[in-house]
């Protein structure tokens, strides 16, 4: 018997002639699970808080949920962070075996949010160290596992390391212990990581964090800033199967959805929000999603990127899928989808989150969940933005038409910005200057776009003399 290595893979050659072969996983998937896997370093939030949203639902049964919460103490100076969630916690009995477990998860085909057994990973890539602590109520101590994941990174690139198996690895770079608990009752999931980095810090930027967390984790409504909180919640909890709303508390303060009654359109514009529509998206009379859209009064204009609740997100579970411009391409202009705000909350077993729950895994009902939201929704957003862009179109025409019956905009006065205040003390004679711009002034009608330009001319006027 023979046996050769290609990439990784063990083929024996035997007596008989034929091939067998042996998959061996090497350290290297580890780097490709942690720094490989997510783009943006703020992601390693959302798998946090969404395993800690599946832990206190566990809970819930027997505890009041308004108690329940998850805290995230972010520390700049010391370069550390912490997210703790007072849920169910692990049983000590099974503690090791799920924090040692990578890519297999008992939550797979359950309505909980995590489903690959990876997100625990995503800290590793930017820390030195990783310490995860749990307890269940009914154990008297806590199971403690610790990650070094600088010795980690320094095994990934020693040439003399890379043959080292994925449990050979952990062997190296983990640890886990029992220590006994003063508190017999209480439960918890902790998560510390130590010597934080990334690319501009952003892991510990305080504000960065909020504004993410509030897009993207299943926090509430401020019911201080939008009015259409009861009537949202009230429909998407009587329709959907899990609609998640938990306290969130970053650095001492809670976290909300950023959604208010009037969105900001240019630094001094804003247009308002009058009312909501709730409805159902269907794939041949089956409901798939359910959706609320807010109605915006003028519609005119996108919405500000710094407004941060533009465009109709995908949410599973309460928690966003991709970002704000995952359905760009269901509007007949890609800039449409930005005119509006709302949320589609999806419950459907044949749309399936990737890995890095930034858009579906490739199928059938992928194509068909995209068609239907540009037929339901897209579409007809599209129709109505342009309905009202030519509305507006019609009434500026309009207003100028008026300017010109009123003599508003007269061709022998000159209205251009060039004009100074040396054009008057130079102007003969001064007075009748004056006079013909006043009696321009008076003639006009209220909307003409000359006005203002004539009342600086004005005020020129009147510093001259």
């Amino acid at each position: 018997m023979t046996m050769k290595h290609y990439g990784g893979i063990q083929v024996i050659n035997t007596s008989s002639g034929m091939h067998s072969s042996s998959f061996k996983a090497g350290m290297f998937l580890l780097e490709t699970l942690t720094a490989g896997m997510y783009n943006n370093p703020l992601s390693i939030y959302r798998e946090y808080i969404q395993n800690a949203a599946d832990s206190i639902d566990l809970h819930k049964n027997i505890q009041d949920p308004e108690t329940l919460k998850i805290e995230i103490h972010l520390d700049p100076h010391g370069q550390s962070v912490t997210i703790r969630d007072n849920g169910a916690g692990i049983p000590g009995n099974i503690a090791e075996n799920i924090l040692s477990s990578i890519g297999s998860s008992s939550k797979t085909g359950t309505d909980a949010r995590g489903f690959r057994g990876i997100g625990r990973l995503g800290g590793i890539a930017f820390s030195d160290k990783a310490i995860f602590r749990t307890k269940a109520s009914c154990d008297n101590f806590e199971s403690i596992q610790e990650w070094d994941c600088k010795k980690l990174r320094l095994q990934l690139t020693n040439p003399q390391k890379t043959s080292l198996s994925l449990n050979e690895v952990f062997q190296e770079v983990t640890k886990f212990e029992r220590i006994n608990s003063k508190k017999t009752s209480d439960s918890y999931f902790e998560v510390k990581l130590e010597g934080v980095y990334s690319f501009r810090n952003s892991i510990l930027d305080i504000a960065k964090v909020r504004e993410y967390l509030s897009q993207v984790a299943p926090v509430p409504f401020n019911p201080q800033a939008f009015s259409y909180h009861k009537e949202i919640d009230s429909y998407l909890e009587n329709n959907l199967r899990r609609y998640g709303r938990y306290n969130i508390i970053l650095n001492g303060d809670p976290v909300f959805k950023p959604y208010q009654d009037r969105v900001r359109l240019t630094k001094k514009a804003y247009d308002q929000i009058d009312g909501v529509d709730c409805f159902d998206l269907k794939i041949c009379d089956t409901t798939i999603a359910n959706c609320w859209i807010g109605k915006r009064r003028e519609l005119s204009g996108g919405i500000a990127k710094g407004d941060h609740s533009s465009g109709i997100r995908v949410r599973i579970g309460n928690i966003l899928l991709g970002d704000a411009h995952f359905l760009d391409r269901c509007f007949r202009e890609a800039r449409f989808n930005s005119y509006c705000i709302g949320e589609i909350h999806v419950e459907c077993p044949d749309l399936i989150p990737n890995s890095r729950r930034d858009d579906y895994v490739d199928n059938e009902m992928k194509t068909l969940f995209f068609n239907a939201v540009e037929k339901r929704i897209g579409f007809p957003l599209s129709k109505e933005i342009r309905y009202r862009s030519r509305l507006a179109s019609n009434a500026h025409k309009e207003r100028e038409s008026k300017c010109i019956e009123n003599k508003c905009a007269d061709s022998n006065f000159n209205t251009s910005p060039e004009v100074s205040k040396n054009s008057f003390e130079q102007s003969v004679p001064y007075d009748s200057t004056i006079r013909e711009i006043k009696n321009a002034f008076n003639t006009m009608c209220l909307d003409c776009p000359n006005k203002n330009e004539l009342l600086r001319l004005l005020n020129l006027g009147s510093s001259t003399s």
